[in-house]
């Protein structure tokens, strides 16, 4: 920690005459400044005159239009500098199969994006947004990348999956191929095995995927020998309070404002209630812009009742965002507080290997969401009893 440092510790010695000082005199100069920032204050507080619709909102703004509506804009990524290094030299290092790994709204797929913009040219992208749920979907997924002109009538598309390693070997000569499969946690267990034995045939190819943490257990429990395929896991947490800050500046700067429309509080207010989570952080400032509109001023506020009032809006879109397993979770105990046994014989086990590794999964998804607050828990017996927290009970119940 810094010292604070006394720029005054020799003022003792000082004779008292010589620290008398003379105060300024006031010119016309000054006085018309100070009305100005003074002007300039009001004017940036006060309502406006009539009711603006959002357009005409931005256009007194200087914004083009909204700076936090859910884009990816990978030229606006702030932190995460370490794991973007890292990715970078996991790929050029060749590495089969990379994790990139983080919370819903940590940012993973904008991070994606700029990983893919900084890749050297020798790397060709194959990016897909979500995972097929057959193995034979990846033919259409290749086909799609690799389409052959129009006059190479000679040229066939590929027909089956025994087909594909050849096709890429032959396609790609010295480039190498990085898929990026983003949503990996909703894959089913098929498609990881083909996939894990497509980069085994394929010389110049990494797959890189990107998925809640849950993804790991789900590994762990159904399918190991991929799991201990993973050369390189990268972990997404959350933004710094300066990232955070950092990140709101530049989206309205983007669309043409000054970057300081938002005052310290305010800003401080958006990193505790976003966790520094990019896409919280997103929507909170959107619901501070969308006040302003409705409250027809230029001025941001974090008054208690606007807190309240951004805080359930912004809640209410937290169960959209869980994964299905978290979903039938929620669903579950919004009836009756369970253990993840209670879960596991409640729920299909079709998918699972046996009631064990379906009651392992439960209790590992189980202790993430109350490890986020979501849940609460108290000791029975050999096993925890799991219940919805006061703050999902009230969510749930507003959906």
């Amino acid at each position: 920690m810094e010292e604070n440092v006394d720029a005054n510790t020799q003022e003792d010695q000082v004779p008292q005459e010589s620290t008398i000082e003379s105060t300024p005199a006031i010119t016309e100069s000054t006085e018309n400044n100070n009305n100005v920032i003074q002007e300039e204050q009001i004017k940036q507080a006060e309502p406006f005159k009539k009711k603006l619709t959002a357009s005409e909102w931005f256009a007194e703004m200087k914004w083009k239009n909204n700076p936090f509506t859910f884009s990816i804009l990978p030229e606006l990524f702030v932190g995460y500098r370490s794991q973007l290094e890292r990715a970078l030299l996991a790929l050029q290092e060749r590495h089969k199969i990379i994790y990139l790994a983080g919370p819903t709204g940590s940012g993973k797929t904008t991070f994606l994006k700029l990983l893919e913009e900084q890749l050297p040219k020798e790397f060709d992208v194959l990016y897909v947004a979500k995972p097929p749920r057959q193995s034979e979907k990846f033919i259409d997924v290749f086909n799609n990348k690799y389409k052959k002109p129009w006059y190479a009538f000679w040229d066939s598309e590929i027909k089956n999956l025994y087909e594909i390693p050849e096709v890429l070997n032959a396609k790609l000569k010295g480039r190498h191929l990085v898929v990026m499969l983003d949503e990996v946690h909703e894959s089913e267990i098929e498609a990881l095995e083909w996939l894990r034995v497509l980069g085994d045939q394929v010389d110049n190819m990494s797959v890189l995927l990107s998925g809640l943490p849950i993804f790991e257990s789900h590994l762990k429990d159904n399918l190991e020998t991929f799991r201990k395929r993973i050369a390189v896991k990268i972990e997404l947490v959350s933004l710094t309070k300066e990232e955070t800050a950092s990140l709101v500046r530049k989206r309205i700067q983007h669309v043409g404002g000054s970057g300081s429309e938002f005052s310290p509080e305010v800003l401080e207010f958006i990193f505790a209630q976003s966790g520094g989570f990019p896409r919280e952080v997103l929507r909170i400032c959107d619901e501070l812009v969308n006040q302003a509109i409705l409250s027809g001023t230029k001025e941001f506020s974090v008054s208690p009742v606007a807190q309240e009032e951004i805080v359930s809006q912004v809640s209410l879109g937290i169960v959209d965002e869980m994964t299905p397993m978290q979903k039938d979770i929620i669903e579950l105990l919004a009836k009756n507080p369970m253990s993840p046994g209670d879960i596991a014989n409640a729920i299909d086990l079709a998918k699972y290997k046996s009631r064990q590794h379906a009651v392992r999964s439960m209790n590992n998804v189980m202790k993430k969401l109350y490890e986020d607050g979501y849940l609460e828990r108290r000791r029975s017996d050999k096993a925890y009893i799991y219940s919805l927290s006061g703050k999902l009970r009230t969510i749930v119940v507003k959906r």
